[in-house]
Formats: structure tokens, C-alpha cells, sequence
């Protein structure tokens, strides 16, 4: 990581130094983008993990702070340190503003999922939003959010969320990615990737697909668990069922290709969602998806690049994930990857630049 001190002077408006600030390291989104900027002739982008007086005090004559995740930046288990964390995050937005850098925030969730110290995260977001020179969402449904519950509509900018083609290792076919996971050529492939939390709807997935009848389906359920006992939960949800493959703990990068290589349709049944990196990394796989039509979700889906339904029918997902199952495997690939190609980061990258810009203008 390249430091920038304050005693290095501000090139002119059309050479930025940008840094991106996340805490999270197993989604690449963050350095994805940065990668992009980066290649920008005239940009010089950098990533750190922490928003903190010190730090921003040492890089004072960067030109844009672009923020992510803010309930990560203040998230504890004590309360206590959750306030410390806050107020330390709020100086440092403050001095940032107060050295003439220009501050951009992207909204990747509006709450908390867990609604974990629920009235802090509200006061972040709400410091932020009043704070940043410009805030940046994926689709227009967000940008709506947004105005009706924090009534930010300056400096709002959308651009979309970008791909993960290439992002992690593939190697193999599909036919050795089913050998290696103990699946048949001819069964019918539902897939659960990622963190297993609560809010993901992992336990409505499971009661959906034991709707279907046949042993061609099965579904495979792979990622880790926020917790023993939200595992425990999951395990005794699948129990009595051979259809249901759990694959509890960890997934490595390296063996991520193999689930989505696998699969005929990465079910998302999500309770409430503002952005899907997982819809993305599954399109980026050529995979379709199963969703329920909220939040980004219908922008997301056309054609055959999966199946929504309406969260509030019981027998919605259930019905879904049989219009998945009947969906032409290789027009949905060619959708979904297409799609997924039309995200590509450095156009992306230039749009965010674009809006650096114009926010460092309004600004001036």
C-alpha cells in the first residue's frame, strides 16, 4: 500500500488520488474497483481498511475518500466500543471534510441485517449522508430508498454493480465440477452460495424445495454459518431429506468455480436485500437465479436470467424454483453471462470518476 503524505502537493483537478476504505476482504468489490481506477491514466487509487483521524490526518492531501460498508467501521460486540468506534469514525469524516477532501460513500446495505446496535448504524448512516459530497447506489430503486428514508437526494449518482468474471480461479468443466461434488450429469442443481445468515432465508429455501417432488432435484447448500446454532437450525431443517446437500464451513476461493460450474440456479430468498454481489457472481458463472421480486431483484432478472417470485405466497419459491428447473439451460447461460459482461469495471470505473468530479466541482 502506497502512502500519501501531506507533504506531497495536489496534482490539478484532472490526476486523483482516491482511496478506498473498506473492512471487508472476502468479497473483492473493493479492490476490484480500485484495480480499475488505478488503470485510469491521471488516477492513482489505494485501499485501506480503517476510516480514522490519524490516517486521514497522514493522507490530508488525498483528493477523494471513497467509503464502504459504514456499519462495518463502527460494528462490536460491546456497545461501548461500538460508541468509541463512532465517534472516532465521525472526526475522521469531519477532518477529512475539513482538509478539502471530497467524500464518497456507496450504500451496499441501508441496515444492518441482523439489526445489530440498530440505532448507532442509523446515526452513521445518517452522519454520512449528511457528510458525503456524493452517495453512490447500484440501481434507482436504492436511490429511491434512500430519499425516503434519509432524504439524501444531493449528489445521489447511480452506477451499477460490476462483475466477477475472473475475479477467482476456475478451472475444469462443468461435468468434473458435478464429479467432484458428488452430483449426476442429469440432476437438477439448486444452489445456496455464501455466508449463512438469518436474513438470507436459507431455512424458507430449504421448506420450498421440499416441495418438489422427484428425485432429480437436489439442493446444495454451501457456505458458513453466522453461528453453532444457526447451524444446528439449518442442519435440522434438511434432516430426513438426501436430496439436501450441506456443505457447512468456509468455501476457499479456489473452490468456489465448482459450486457455480455445478449448478443449474443459485436461489437467493433473501427477506430484504439492497444490493446482490451474489446475483452478480452468479451471472457471472453464466448461472441464473431464483429471487423474490424486492429490492434490486427485478432490474436484476430478465428473460432467462432467472425466475422471481412474491415473498409474501407460501407456495411462491416452491413454484419458482420449478420454472427454474424447466428454464433452457444454455439461452439462460448466454443471458446471464452476457449480462454479467456488460458490467465490466473500467467502464464502471470511469463513471465513478466522472462523479469524483463533478462532486470535487460542486465542492469547489
Amino acid at each position: 500500500m502506497t502512502a500519501w503524505g501531506a507533504d506531497r502537493p495536489r496534482d490539478a483537478d484532472q490526476n486523483l488520488r482516491v482511496a478506498l476504505i473498506s473492512t471487508v476482504t472476502m468479497n473483492p468489490y473493493v479492490e476490484l474497483l480500485r484495480q480499475a481506477l488505478d488503470a485510469i491514466p491521471g488516477v492513482r487509487a489505494m485501499s485501506h481498511r480503517d476510516l480514522t483521524p490519524g490516517w486521514v490526518w497522514g493522507h490530508r492531501r488525498l483528493d477523494v475518500i471513497h467509503l464502504h460498508w459504514v456499519e462495518l467501521q463502527i460494528a462490536s460486540p460491546s456497545r461501548w466500543r461500538a460508541l468509541k468506534k463512532f465517534a472516532r469514525l465521525v472526526a475522521a469524516l469531519l477532518l477529512a471534510r475539513f482538509s478539502g477532501i471530497t467524500l464518497v460513500y456507496t450504500v451496499h446495505n441501508l441496515a444492518h441485517h441482523e439489526g445489530q446496535n440498530a440505532r448507532l448504524n442509523r446515526w452513521a448512516n445518517r452522519c454520512v449522508f449528511w457528510l458525503a459530497d456524493a452517495v453512490h447506489v447500484h440501481d434507482e430503486c436504492v436511490a429511491a430508498q434512500l430519499a425516503s428514508l434519509y432524504g439524501r437526494r444531493r449528489g445521489v449518482y447511480v452506477v451499477p454493480h460490476g462483475n466477477y468474471i475472473g475475479a477467482y480461479p476456475v478451472s475444469g468443466t462443468r461435468e468434473e465440477a458435478r464429479q467432484r461434488l458428488g452430483l449426476s450429469p442429469n440432476q437438477k442443481v439448486f444452489l445456496f452460495l455464501g455466508q449463512i445468515r438469518p436474513y438470507k432465508g436459507v431455512e424458507e429455501l430449504i421448506a420450498a424445495f421440499r416441495q418438489l417432488e422427484g428425485e432429480g432435484y437436489v439442493l446444495l447448500i454451501a457456505g458458513n454459518p453466522q453461528d453453532a446454532g444457526y447451524a444446528a437450525r439449518i442442519e435440522a431443517a434438511a434432516q430426513g431429506d438426501p436430496r439436501i446437500r450441506l456443505r457447512l464451513g468456509y468455501v476457499p476461493d479456489e473452490e468456489l468455480h465448482r459450486y457455480l460450474l455445478a449448478a443449474d440456479a443459485d436461489v437467493l430468498p433473501y427477506r430484504e436485500v439492497t444490493t446482490s454481489g451474489a446475483a452478480l457472481l452468479a451471472f457471472s458463472f453464466g448461472v441464473p437465479i431464483v429471487a423474490p421480486r424486492i429490492g434490486c431483484f427485478p432490474a436484476l432478472v430478465e428473460g432467462s436470467r432467472g425466475v422471481l417470485y412474491e415473498s409474501d405466497d407460501p407456495h411462491g419459491l416452491a413454484r419458482a424454483l420449478a420454472q427454474a428447473a424447466a428454464l433452457d439451460r444454455d439461452a439462460a447461460r448466454r443471458e446471464a453471462l452476457a449480462y454479467a459482461e456488460s458490467l465490466a469495471w473500467d467502464g464502471l470505473a470511469r463513471q465513478h470518476l466522472a462523479a469524483y468530479r463533478r462532486a470535487r466541482r460542486v465542492q469547489a
